[in-house]
């Protein structure tokens, strides 16, 4: 069987409960705004595979696009406890905790996490910032530095021209098309020890114009294994 689209993945689903391709179909719902079904697959998934570190942080994003920020805070913390300097996790966590309005602490402790696991985090140096000038004098006051131009990510152009996709991956013995290449696809080729196909899926995302920056330090990770 070949999984070339979105109809074959949720059919494919639906009769492997137990796939480790769970977060894959998740991601796909959750882009889509469709937060109930991510949750749903999130929850099948995990009950399978309970330390899916991607299952459950889609869950988390699906909780979020629900409402249910309490819930969203108990899972990032979850993947936060397995994985500290989870990138996604720890600077999407203190943004929850403040609409919680939990306290100065606790948000204080996570903003800190999230500028150690992204220095150029706007929003965590803000809020340090603005916590400093709180317990110290002003000595002068200066005017409000705008962003700079160079701190906007640079999205590069995708190439128009048409290149052959690479063959299909395998994974449970499934035929997986390139066009459901993702990063959490990265991740579960990883989780089973398919570096060589992870490698292949990082190709084709670096073909489509995906973070550099992210593809090489995964590249070089999943080299590390080899």
């Amino acid at each position: 069987m070949n999984l070339t689209n979105l109809t074959e993945l949720e059919l494919y689903f639906a009769d492997h409960f137990d796939t480790v391709l769970f977060p894959v179909l998740a991601e796909v719902y959750q882009a889509k705004a469709e937060y109930d079904r991510a949750k749903r697959v999130c929850e099948i998934g995990l009950e399978h595979h309970p330390n899916s570190i991607d299952g459950q942080f889609i869950l988390s994003q699906a909780e979020l696009g629900l409402g249910n920020l309490s819930v969203a805070e108990k899972w990032m913390k979850k993947v936060l406890t397995q994985i500290p300097d989870h990138k996604n996790a720890a600077t999407s966590l203190p943004m929850v905790q403040e609409q919680l309005d939990r306290s100065p602490t606790t948000l204080k402790t996570s903003w800190k996490r999230a500028q150690e696991v992204d220095p150029g985090n706007q929003f965590a140096k803000d809020f340090l910032s603005d916590k400093k000038t709180k317990t110290k004098p002003k000595p002068k006051k200066k005017k409000e530095k705008k962003p700079s131009v160079s701190t906007i990510p640079h999205i590069p152009k995708k190439d128009k021209s048409k290149t052959p996709l690479p063959k299909d991956l395998s994974v449970e013995g499934v035929a997986i098309s390139p066009r459901l290449a993702t990063m959490t696809l990265v991740n579960v080729l990883k989780g089973q020890g398919l570096y060589h196909q992870a490698l292949e899926v990082l190709d084709i995302l670096e073909e489509k114009g995906d973070d550099k920056k992210r593809i090489d330090g995964e590249r070089k990770a999943i080299k590390a294994e080899l």
